[in-house]
């Protein structure tokens, strides 16, 4: 028995030092993979731009610089030769060093170029002082060719300090091995050799390409009497002598019961898959925090946590990654909740946290925002780095309830909410909300069964090309013939569509049907040039891209036969996965129009670094264009930059001969309006373009 106790004990005091060692552990790997991320904004800026002069990334990378304060200096080697550094004083000599000619260096470079991925060098010796990290990232251009790569050092002795592990061994013995991310445990590159002689316990900090292990060990071996093992030592002799045998029964016996009450126990009151108190346990806990917040007369939050797309996991992958999964996102909430919340699994992918500590929704705001940001980050599984999302959904005491039954009700409510306006959020219960998100339930079912039942009709209307006086281009628009509503505009449900996500089935139809009618014009003799309008929500699928462009080769048209109108909000956001679908669809030659141009964003940046061809004026902007001195010299500045960054202007709303005159003599290319034609079916749209083409008439047409 005391054996037993000794080695509870000492199994106890290692486990509390490997929790101390992860949060180290986690706070060292934070700290490194955030500088790789933040050279890779600056990849990403080489991408697009190869041909950018280096000189002027100056102000981006004192920024970057500033914002993470680890890197000692940054260097750009285009080719494989240094010819950017930052900053430059006391680095003047590196200018001009080929990589190529320094062996030691060389080989980690090749290992970053050749496996595409950022690596972690080192630590080395600095020619400063000190030694340091390395960190390398490999710059591809859009055509997969090797354009150099981007290198900074993380002076290894500031890292450490900011990690606090100097604190940490004051009282253990501590290291670090894994020089250059290889796996070897035994070889320390910082730290104290006297370890390795010793029981270590070790924690792994994951790099972008290998690891490190961050080791410890308690510096003073635990004597045999610990706690309370003196008084048992003494007691156990005495009974020993007396009752040996007798003992040895009963204790087996009371062993057994002790173990079977205990697994009764806990299957009673936990989850057993997360070890997370259960459902029942929770709402018994809840209404013990609600009598002592209604005594205190303070307020309680109560978080739902849902987590996104779960159920696509557990197809995928199968249940067995699923249940690791969700292991796994219960280690992270532990980490992420106060110590005096209340953290509980209430089934499936759904967790519920309540906590006495927000006083307020703005510290319960705080702490949503938090956990969203955190559940996004890619959780590690077997081999597996799964990325998932979360919606959750607040409700508070007591202003939305005062029992736990309405809490989780109106939690939960919140929580679908959080789903139905594009999830990865957090939404606060509120009656006036809730029931206009019943209303977007409604509508996005009315919207997917309109899909289903051809209730949509597209309707095209003809763009004017001032330079060949023709019609050459049309712009395709949907239309709702609901059967009871009659026709809807879809003011009223395109952004309902895309906030609930019903907007990819209705746009994979409109675009479709919009292939069919052009390859029908095609036919008939008349190749214009199809404007789609697509929404940023499509664009954040995987490899969309290739659907799309499977579907444009299907029906047999060219790619530069078809603009995509989308909004500016799709270059400001700068999502990877929107990103690399934009660049796709543009190399393979289909164009990009920016619609509704000025009344968002409107930055230069954008227009000189994304391929965008076409940028659409907005109708307020031509209102007034042929009577006020203002609109006129607005439309004037907005098309001469389009001009001067070779961008084609569209103007649209156009209905009358005056503003038609007007934007003719600024220099517009492209007009769009009622002037000429309001949106039209498919036959009628045909009729219009064969008599347009012998004549343009010079009348208002409504």
């Amino acid at each position: 028995m005391l054996a037993q106790e000794r080695a509870k004990y000492i199994e106890s005091q290692r486990y509390q030092l490997l929790q101390t060692l992860t949060n180290y552990a986690s706070a060292l790997e934070g700290m490194v993979n955030s500088g790789v991320v933040a050279l890779d904004s600056i990849r990403s800026e080489l991408v697009l731009q190869p041909d950018t002069d280096l000189t002027k990334l100056d102000a981006r990378v004192a920024l970057l610089l500033h914002n993470y304060p680890y890197f000692r200096h940054v260097a750009i080697a285009p080719d494989l030769v240094i010819r950017y550094v930052y900053p430059l004083k006391g680095n003047e000599t590196v200018i001009g060093v080929d990589y190529r000619n320094i062996p030691q260096q060389l080989a980690a470079i090749e290992k970053t170029i050749s496996l595409g991925l950022p690596v972690v060098a080192g630590p080395v010796n600095l020619l400063q002082g000190g030694s340091g990290l390395v960190v390398r990232v490999p710059v591809q251009t859009s055509d997969q060719q090797n354009w150099g790569v981007i290198a900074a050092i993380i002076p290894l002795e500031s890292l450490l300090q900011r990690a606090n592990l100097p604190a940490l061994q004051q009282q253990y013995w501590v290291g670090l091995s894994g020089k250059d991310g290889n796996d070897q445990p035994d070889e320390l590159f910082w730290g104290n050799q006297e370890l390795l002689q010793a029981e270590r316990v070790m924690a792994d900090i994951k790099l972008p390409v290998g690891r490190w292990q961050l080791q410890a060990a308690a510096k003073h071996k635990l004597p045999w009497l610990v706690g309370p093992l003196q008084w048992m030592a003494a007691l156990a002799a005495v009974v020993i002598v007396l009752l040996c045998s007798a003992l040895m029964l009963l204790l087996r016996m009371a062993g057994e019961r002790e173990q079977a009450l205990h697994t009764i126990a806990f299957q009673a009151t936990f989850d057993p898959l997360t070890g997370l108190p259960n459902r029942a346990v929770f709402t018994e806990n809840l209404s013990r925090m609600l009598k002592q917040a209604q005594g205190s007369q303070s307020c309680l939050s109560l978080l739902c946590i849902d987590l996104d797309e779960f159920k696509q996991v557990n197809e995928s992958l199968g249940h067995l990654v699923g249940d690791k999964l969700l292991r796994a996102v219960a280690e992270r909430l532990k980490l992420l909740v106060g110590e005096h919340d209340l953290l509980a699994r209430l089934g499936g992918d759904e967790f519920v946290v309540a906590s006495a500590l927000g006083n307020g929704p703005e510290m319960t705001e705080l702490m949503a925002e938090k956990l969203v940001q955190e559940l996004a980050k890619p959780v590690q599984v077997g081999d597996k780095l799964l990325a998932v999302s979360a919606s959750i959904g607040i409700a508070m005491y007591p202003h939305d309830g005062m029992n736990h039954g309405d809490l989780l009700k109106h939690a939960d409510r919140a929580m679908y909410a959080a789903k139905q306006i594009g999830r990865n959020t957090y939404h606060f219960y509120d009656a006036v909300m809730q029931k206009e998100a019943d209303r977007f339930v409604h509508l996005h079912n009315e919207i997917l069964k309109g899909v289903q039942q051809g209730q949509f009709f597209l309707v095209y209307q003809p763009i004017y090309d001032v330079q060949s006086g023709s019609f050459t281009k049309c712009e395709a628009l949907v239309r709702w013939q609901h059967p009871e509503r009659g026709l809807i505009s879809p003011l009223d449900f395109i952004s309902v569509a895309e906030r609930t996500g019903a907007i990819r089935p209705l746009g994979h139809w409109i675009l479709q049907q919009a292939l069919v009618d052009a390859k029908r014009f095609n036919s008939l003799g008349l190749p214009l040039q199809m404007s789609v309008n697509r929404s940023s929500q499509e664009f954040n699928v995987h490899h969309v891209a290739d659907e799309w462009l499977q579907m444009i080769a299907a029906v047999g048209l060219d790619c530069e036969q078809l603009i995509f109108e989308i909004t500016e909000s799709l270059f400001m956001d700068r999502i990877s996965v929107q990103q690399n679908n934009i660049i796709k669809l543009h190399q393979q030659g289909l164009q990009l129009a920016i619609d509704d141009f000025g009344t968002g964003y409107s930055a230069l940046n954008y227009l000189s670094r994304y391929p965008v061809n076409f940028i659409k004026i907005d109708k307020s902007f031509i209102v007034d264009v042929a009577t006020e001195d203002k609109a006129r010299a607005l439309a004037a500045v907005l098309i001469n930059m389009a001009k001067v960054l070779d961008v084609q202007v569209v103007a649209e709303g156009v209905e009358t001969k005056a503003q038609l005159e007007v934007l003719n003599e600024l220099g517009c290319d492209f007009i769009q309006g009622y002037y000429f034609s309001k949106p039209l079916r498919a036959d009628d749209f045909i009729a219009f373009i064969r008599q347009s083409a012998t004549t343009i008439t010079g009348t208002e047409q409504h």
